[in-house]
């Protein structure tokens, strides 16, 4: 395939600013972030766009990557072609500025699931595995190839991002300042790669806060922006200082180019911004000239050079995801952990009444409390899991490392015996020290209640955690969804006693056929009237205990089947609600 030509015209873009005074008029204040910009960045070649923050430089970035996939105006051509979205992200890759890498996996664990991603094979044959080793050489990390990711320094992290996306053989790649917060012998290996890939005969756009005047004669082309969001300088980079000097602009000596070229932009070289602005523009307009006359309306599909195989990729995701569980001990140890202590806790406290007709009332609080624990942590643990793990997979999905429906499929299985080994450790401690009856029937329903319930609430934090990008807002609103329906479980206020208005939520509240389905596991099925150390028990008989608390009914599978469904309900959701998240930039 021959190297592509990125070129842009007239782009714009806007976004909408609530300040103080937008929110006393409730109109948002439109700010331009992107005026009217219109730019070539050729094959073989290493273009780099130059500004000053807020100049739009990411904005651009964004939309010449795909990244941004609405919210703006202009067209975007490859070849002079229109460019189909989807078919571009097959033959293009956009490295991002923060490194977003599995930090539980090795440099050579990580290439290698990256080549097997490529592939869709579980076994990579000797030439998957040179060509890794060459990456390694040629990136310098061979020598950290059996080092975690996380004990990598910053530059060997953005080495191995760029090493990872290579992977794939890109025609196109974006980099998003990728010398920022590196040191000056990083930074400068970063941008030799750089070049190195521009003359192995690939397209490379970067962005770049803070160029050095080294980095500025690697670079072929330089585009630089305005604080207003206009170009003020399109052309090759050794020409930077001829040409504003022809113009009037004169470089102090020993002056880096590249500050030189920012502090222009800023005005501080004189208000000369408008003429400079109106320069590119005409120059743009000859060229569009030229070029408008070749330009196809027909786009061009780049297809995958690999076919996907489904059962292969799922594979090598569940494989991956869990290597990174359970190397993440802090996190694994803590869920199992907080089983055990408040298991061993409530069932000490508790311990031996589920056998005394005295102790019933006491018993049933103790399962009310159970199953808020369980749908409590549950929650609360996939809502702060979750969003860690959004950043890593936003960036693989939108490079096209794989489909989301099968990385959403390998977190759920993956997870699975996790929470169930989890439930299985709180229930067994509560159940045996609690004193509840010692039956095969019984053990199960309590056990298969409790785990649904769990799942369920997994999938309430899911989901929250997906639509809500603040961790703040995201643990305030699940703690508000398991509030509201703890009201409506049957543990705080009997049904009957509820107003008839708000009867109806009882039916629709899992909480409620969450503790119907504990109680009746443990005193629902005709169970014999348990035995009373004093004269008299009142709830001596289960029966008469579940009707005081408007629970007589055994509806235990009609229970347990209601929060099944609403489980795979939450889930369908939220990998709707993750998926058009991704969509929408």
């Amino acid at each position: 395939m021959e190297g592509i030509n990125v070129e842009f015209t007239n782009i714009s873009s806007n976004v909408n600013i609530w300040d103080s005074r937008a929110m006393k008029t409730f109109r948002p204040e439109k700010k331009t972030i992107l005026n009217n910009v219109s730019g070539l960045f050729r094959r073989n070649q290493v273009g780099a766009i130059v500004g000053c923050s807020g100049s739009g430089k990411s904005t651009l970035m964004n939309i010449l990557s795909g990244y941004m996939s609405s919210g703006y105006q202009g067209t975007v051509t490859l070849n002079g072609a229109q460019r189909d979205l989807l078919s571009f992200r097959n033959i293009s890759s956009y490295i991002m500025q923060e490194d977003h890498l599995q930090l539980y996996l090795t440099v050579q664990e990580s290439m290698e699931i990256a080549m097997k991603l490529k592939h869709s094979t579980i076994k990579l044959d000797i030439q998957n595995k040179i060509s890794i080793n060459n990456l390694l050489h040629n990136l310098l990390l061979h020598e950290k190839r059996d080092t975690l990711v996380y004990n990598l320094s910053g530059g060997e992290c953005r080495r191995l991002t760029m090493a990872l996306e290579l992977v794939r053989s890109p025609k196109v790649m974006f980099f998003d300042e990728p010398t920022t917060g590196l040191d000056i012998v990083s930074a400068n290996n970063v941008v030799k790669i750089m070049r190195k890939l521009a003359d192995s005969g690939k397209t490379i756009i970067c962005t770049i806060h803070q160029a050095s005047a080294y980095h500025l004669t690697t670079f072929d082309t330089v585009y630089v922006l305005t604080p207003s969001g206009q170009c003020m300088y399109n052309g090759e980079s050794s020409q930077i200082v001829d040409y504003f000097s022809h113009l009037g602009f004169q470089c102090p000596i020993y002056h880096n180019p590249a500050d030189f070229v920012i502090e222009l932009s800023l005005g501080e070289y004189g208000n000369s911004i408008d003429t400079l602005i109106k320069l590119v523009i005409d120059q743009n307009l000859i060229s569009k000239d030229i070029t408008d006359k070749s330009i196809n309306n027909v786009p061009i599909i780049y297809s995958r050079e690999y076919s996907s195989k489904y059962f292969s990729e799922l594979w090598i995701l569940m494989h991956r995801t869990l290597l990174t569980t359970f190397r993440d001990h802090f996190l694994v140890k803590v869920r199992l952990f907080v089983h055990f202590l408040l298991g061993s806790m409530f069932g000490i406290v508790y311990i031996g009444l589920g056998k005394s007709a005295m102790h019933v009332r006491d018993n049933a609080v103790l399962l009310f409390f159970c199953v808020m624990f369980m749908t409590y942590v549950a929650a609360f643990t996939m809502s702060i899991k979750f969003p860690l793990e959004l950043s890593v997979m936003r960036k693989e999905y939108f490079n096209r490392w794989y489909s989301l429906s099968l990385y959403y499929i390998s977190v759920t299985l993956v997870d699975l015996p996790v929470q169930i080994f989890c439930t299985f450790l709180f229930c067994s401690l509560i159940y045996l020290l609690s004193g509840q009856p010692f039956e095969l029937f019984r053990i199960s329903m309590f056990l298969l209640i409790f785990i649904v319930t769990g799942l369920m609430s997994q999938a309430i934090g899911m989901l929250v955690s997906t639509l809500c990008k603040s961790f703040v807002i995201n643990t305030v609103i699940v703690a508000l969804i398991l509030m509201f329906w703890t009201t409506y479980a049957g543990g705080m206020i009997r049904i009957s006693d509820t107003p008839k208005i708000y009867r109806w939520l009882y039916d629709i509240s899992f909480m409620k056929h969450s503790v119907q389905g504990v109680l009746h596991s443990i005193y629902g099925f005709d169970r014999t009237v348990l035995p009373c150390p004093v004269m008299f028990c009142q709830y001596g008989s289960p029966k008469v205990m579940l009707k005081t608390i408007d629970m007589y009914e055994n509806l235990y599978w009609i229970n347990v089947s209601f929060i099944t469904i609403v489980y795979i309900v939450l889930k369908i959701c939220a990998f709707i609600a993750l998926k058009y998240k991704l969509s929408v930039v």
